[in-house]
């Protein structure tokens, strides 16, 4: 899952040090995964349900990279119990478009 400044900051006053969960990859800062999961997820639940970011929020909505547009997660076996609404494809265009201005802020920023 790809984070925001503002879901790290919510997720830091929790009490999580930002190495716990975040690695980035060229450019992007992600949640990191141990064992296949979220660090955050503890095979049961979320244990930060209620301070996740943006992304987990819309999820199992995501953007499909071929047809340009959001679609319910194919790979989520609980799809069948959500819908694909306007709002939400808004939401995640929104989300996706500060996502990648972040990014070009921290990538300007390390040249």
């Amino acid at each position: 899952m790809i984070l925001t400044s503002q879901d790290i900051e919510t997720i830091k006053k929790v009490g999580y040090p930002v190495k716990f969960f975040v690695s980035e990859q060229n450019g992007w800062l992600q949640l990191k995964n141990d064992k296949g999961r979220c660090v955050f997820h503890n095979g049961t639940f979320c244990v930060i349900y209620d301070h996740r970011p943006k992304g987990c929020v819309l999820y199992p909505v995501v953007y499909d990279k071929d047809h340009r547009c959001a679609i319910l997660d194919r790979d989520c076996p609980q799809k069948h119990c959500f819908t694909l609404s306007d709002t939400k494809s808004e939401q995640l265009a929104t989300l996706i478009s500060l996502l990648e201005d972040e990014r070009t802020e921290r990538k300007k920023d390390k040249k």
